[in-house]
C-alpha cells in the first residue's frame, strides 16, 4: 500500500519513504513502529503499548526515543519541532500527519504482466533442462539467472512415502544448505534458519521482497525409483513445475543443487559436486545433530572412498577445529586450496583458516591473508565480502586497534540487506558494542547489544543471542543492577540448553557462578558451580573441571575456609600442568596470591611472586603481568610499606590510562583509596569519587566509601552509604560491616 502523508510518500510494501526526491528505506523495526503509528493515527499511544505491540518485550525509554527520533529525521521538516509525530509529555506519542492512500494495483499488475512474460520463456527452458538427463547436456544449457536484488527462498524438502531415515533426511538437508551457502556467490538463496513453517517463511521474506521466488521440492518413492517434484513460484503464480526421476535420492539432490546454482549464477555445477553416497550423507546427518565423533569417523571413510570429495574434507576440517586439532585442520584446508573446488568455495576455506589464526592469536597474519584474498577476488558476493570484513574487524579489535575495528565492522554492513542476513548484522553490532566498550560503559553500548540481540533472534542464531545476552548481563551487573543482570544470564543459559551442547551449558554455568559470587549470592553460586563440576566430569572435560575448581576456591575464600580453598587451588595447579592448560596455570597464580593475602600470609610472598611472574613470562602471558603487580601492591600494603605500594599503583594506573583499561584502573585506584583511608580519608573520598566516572562495579568501593566517610566524620553519609552497600552485598556482607553499621545507627540516634 502506498500513502501520501503531508509532503512525503510511503510504500509499506517496500518500506521506502520518499521525501524531497530522496528515497529512505526503513529498517524492519522502524517500519513496524511507523506502520503502528499509521494504523493508530490521531491516537495517543503510551510507551508501554509500543513496547508490547512493536518490540514484543521490555526496552528502555531511550531505545523508543531513538527510533522515534530516527523517524522524525526522515519525515519532519524540522525534527526539533515535530508536527507529525507529537510527544504528549506524561501520556505518550501520537501521529498527527494527514494520510491519503494511493492504489498500487495498476503498477503491480503491470509489473506482474512483465514478470509473467519473462517467466513464460523461462518455464519452457527450465522444463526442458530439468527433464534432460543431468549428466548429458546440463553444462551447455543456459538457465535463467536471478537479477542482482532478487532472492530465492528454498523451503525444506518434503519427503513422502520414502524409506529414508531421519538421519538421511538431516544429512540431505545439510548437504543442500552447505553446498549452496559455501559458494562465493552466496547471498541470493535463502534458507530459513528460524525454523518457521512454510507459510511463515514465505510471509517473512515476501514482506521484504515482493519479487521473491519460492522453490519447493517434494520427494517420493515409486517402486525402486525416486521421484522429485520441483516447483518454482512467485506469489500465487506457478512459474515452473518439473519432475526428476533417479534410482537413488542422492542423485536427485545433486540435480536439485545444480538447478539452484544455475539460477543464482554460481559456478558450482553437477560436474564439480562430489559423488554422494550413504556414508557421506549419514556423516552430515550426525554433524547436523551435533554428534561430531560419529560424523568424523564417517567423513574419514568417505574420503577413503573418494579422495576428491572436497565437501567431506571441508566438513572434516571444521570438526577438527572444534576438537582444537588446529594443525591437522590446517593441513586439510591447505589441501582444499590446491583442489579445483577452491574456485567456488575459496572464501569459506579462507575464513576457516582465519578462524584458526584468530584462535591462535595470529591476528596480523589473519588480517594480511584476508586482505590479500579480498583484493584478488573482487567478484565474490557482497555477503562473502561482509564475512571477510567481520573477521578482519574481530582481529583488529583483538589487537586493540579500535579505529580500524570499528571501520571494518561498519563497512561489513554497507551492501547487504538486514532482512536476508540478520546474523551478519548481529555480529557487526555485537562487534561495534565491544569497540565502544573499550571507551565507555554507557547506554550506547547497551543499545548496540540490544540491536545485536534483535538480529540474532530474527536469524534464530542461538550463539549470537547468548553472546549479546552475556554482555548485556555484564553491563547491568557493572551498573549495580544485579537482579536484572543475573536474570539475563539465566536466560542465556536457557538458550544454551536448546542446543543440547553440555559443554556450552557448563561454560554458561561457570559465568553465572561468577556473577552470583560477585553479587554475594554464595549459596546459589555453590549449587550452580556444583552442577558445572558434575557436567565437566560427565563429559570428561578438563578445562571445564578447572573452571569448577576455580569457582569453588573463590567461594571458599569468600567464606573464609582457607584450608579447603588451598586444597582446591593445589588440585587445580596439578590438573592445569598435567593437561598443559596454560591459561589455567595463569589463573592458578592469581588464586594462590588471593589465598595468601586473605590469610595475611606474607612469608616468602615475594619469592613466590617472583617465581610465578617468571612462569607467566615463560608461558607467553606477559600482558597479564599487570594483575600480578596489583597483588604485589596489596602485599606491600599488608606489610605496611605504603610508599612502595603507592609507587606500584601509580605505575599501574598510568599503564591502564594509556591502554584505556578501565577495569585495571578502577582496581588500582580502589587499592590507593584503601591505603589513604586511615591517614587521609578526605583524599580517599576524592579518589573514590574520581572512580565513579568510570561506572565500575559498585560492590568494592561502596564499603570503602562508607569507611572513608566515617573516618572523615560524615556519620549520616557513612550510614546511608553502608545501608546502600548492604543491599548489594547479600551473603558477602561481613560481620565487621554489620558492626560498623550498628555503631553508626547508634551515633545518629
Amino acid at each position: 500500500m502506498r500513502y501520501k502523508i503531508e509532503n512525503f510518500s510511503y510504500d509499506s510494501d517496500t518500506s521506502v519513504i520518499v521525501k524531497n526526491n530522496q528515497e529512505l528505506r526503513l529498517t524492519k523495526l522502524q517500519k513496524k513502529l511507523f506502520d503502528y503509528f499509521l494504523a493508530h493515527s490521531k491516537q495517543i499511544i503510551n510507551k508501554e503499548t509500543l513496547m508490547q505491540q512493536v518490540w514484543g518485550r521490555v526496552v528502555t525509554d531511550n531505545t523508543i526515543n531513538k527510533f522515534v527520533s530516527a523517524l522524525r529525521n526522515y519525515i519532519e521538516d524540522n525534527p526539533t519541532n515535530p508536527k507529525i509525530i507529537i510527544t504528549h509529555f506524561g501520556h505518550g506519542l501520537s501521529f498527527e500527519g494527514k494520510i491519503k492512500t494511493q492504489d498500487n494495483t495498476v503498477k503491480n499488475n503491470a509489473n506482474n504482466i512483465k514478470l509473467i512474460l519473462v517467466f513464460l520463456i523461462i518455464v519452457l527452458t527450465i522444463f526442458i533442462v530439468v527433464n534432460t538427463p543431468f549428466f548429458e547436456k546440463i553444462g551447455e544449457q543456459k538457465i535463467f539467472i536471478l537479477k542482482q536484488n532478487q532472492h530465492v527462498l528454498i523451503l525444506p524438502t518434503e519427503y513422502h512415502d520414502s524409506d529414508l531415515t531421519l538421519l538421511q533426511k538431516n544429512g540431505l538437508d545439510e548437504f543442500l544448505k552447505t553446498t549452496i551457502n559455501q559458494t562465493d556467490s552466496e547471498g541470493q538463496v535463502v534458507f530459513n534458519p528460524a525454523k518457521l513453517n512454510n507459510r511463515q517463511s514465505i510471509e517473512k521474506y515476501w514482506h521484504v521482497d515482493n519479487k521473491l521466488i519460492v522453490l519447493q521440492t517434494q520427494v517420493m518413492k515409486n517402486g525402486d525409483i525416486y521421484e522429485s517434484v520441483i516447483k518454482l513460484s512467485q506469489g500465487a503464480n506457478i512459474l515452473a513445475e518439473s519432475k526428476l526421476f533417479h534410482g537413488d535420492v542422492n542423485s536427485l539432490m545433486r540435480a536439485q543443487i545444480n538447478q539452484i546454482s544455475q539460477l543464482k549464477g554460481a559456478v558450482t555445477t553437477i560436474n564439480t559436486l562430489p559423488v554422494l553416497d550413504d556414508i557421506f550423507i549419514q556423516a552430515l546427518g550426525y554433524k547436523k545433530t551435533g554428534q561430531f565423533a560419529k560424523a568424523k569417523a564417517l567423513l574419514l571413510q568417505a574420503l577413503d572412498k573418494q579422495d576428491s570429495n572436497y565437501q567431506a574434507r571441508f566438513e572434516l576440517a571444521k570438526i577438527l577445529i572444534e576438537e582444537q586439532n588446529y594443525t591437522e585442520s590446517l593441513s586439510q584446508l591447505k589441501t582444499l586450496k590446491a583442489m579445483i573446488a577452491y574456485q567456488s568455495i575459496g572464501t569459506e576455506i579462507e575464513l576457516a583458516i582465519a578462524k584458526i589464526h584468530y584462535i591462535q592469536h595470529d591476528y596480523e597474519l589473519l588480517i594480511d591473508e584476508l586482505k590479500n584474498f579480498y583484493i584478488s577476488h573482487t567478484t565474490i558476493s557482497a555477503v562473502k565480502k561482509a564475512k571477510i570484513k567481520l573477521h578482519i574487524a574481530d582481529a583488529y579489535l583483538a589487537l586493540g586497534d579500535l579505529q580500524n575495528a570499528m571501520k571494518f565492522y561498519k563497512q561489513s554492513l554497507v551492501s547487504i540487506d538486514s532482512n536476508f542476513n540478520p546474523t551478519l548484522f548481529a555480529k557487526s553490532f555485537y562487534g561495534q558494542s565491544q569497540v565502544l566498550l573499550h571507551n565507555s560503559n554507557n547506554e550506547d553500548v547497551y543499545n548496540y547489544l540490544e540491536k545485536a540481540l534483535e538480529y540474532a533472534i530474527t536469524a534464530g542464531d542461538l550463539d549470537q543471542q547468548v553472546l549479546a545476552l552475556d554482555e548485556m548481563a555484564k553491563m547491568l551487573l557493572v551498573s549495580n543492577q544485579w537482579e536484572k543482570g543475573i536474570a539475563l544470564k539465566k536466560q542465556a543459559i536457557e538458550i544454551m540448553e536448546l542446543s543440547n551442547d553440555k559443554g556450552k551449558v557448563a561454560g554458561g554455568l561457570g559465568t553465572l557462578a561468577a556473577f552470583l559470587i560477585q553479587s554475594g549470592h554464595f549459596s546459589e553460586a555453590k549449587k550452580i558451580n556444583d552442577r558445572l563440576g558434575d557436567i565437566s566430569k560427565e563429559i570428561d572435560n578438563d578445562t571445564l573441571y578447572l573452571n569448577y575448581l576455580h569457582y569453588d576456591a573463590v567461594l571458599l575464600l569468600n567464606i573464609f575456609k582457607f584450608e579447603e580453598a588451598s586444597l582446591q587451588i593445589d588440585k587445580q595447579l596439578q590438573l592445569a600442568q598435567s593437561s598443559k592448560n596454560l591459561g589455567m596455570q595463569l589463573d592458578n597464580a592469581f588464586l594462590e596470591f588471593e589465598l595468601r593475602l586473605a590469610r595475611k600470609d606474607t612469608h616468602d610472598f615475594k619469592l613466590e611472586w617472583d617465581l610465578r611472574s617468571q612462569m607467566i613470562k615463560e608461558l607467553g602471558f606477559g600482558r597479564y603481568q599487570v594483575y600480578m603487580d596489583l597483588y604485589l601492591a596489596r602485599y606491600y600494603k599488608q606489610i605496611n610499606d605504603l610508599e612502595e605500594a603507592i609507587s606500584i599503583i601509580t605505575k599501574i594506573s598510568e599503564h591502564a590510562k594509556l591502554n584505556n583499561d578501565i577495569k585495571i584502573l578502577v582496581d588500582a585506584q580502589n587499592q590507593l583509596a584503601e591505603i589513604h583511608i586511615e591517614s587521609d580519608p578526605v583524599k580517599a573520598l576524592k579518589i573514590l569519587a574520581n572512580i565513579e566516572q568510570y561506572k565500575p562495579d559498585a560492590n568494592p568501593y561502596l564499603e570503602l566509601k562508607a569507611l572513608a566517610l566515617n573516618k572523615a566524620g560524615q556519620t549520616i553519609e557513612a550510614l546511608n552509604t553502608l545501608n546502600q552497600a548492604k543491599l548489594v552485598f547479600h551473603e558477602a556482607w561481613k560481620a565487621e560491616n554489620q558492626l560498623l553499621l550498628e555503631q553508626l545507627e547508634k551515633a545518629v540516634k
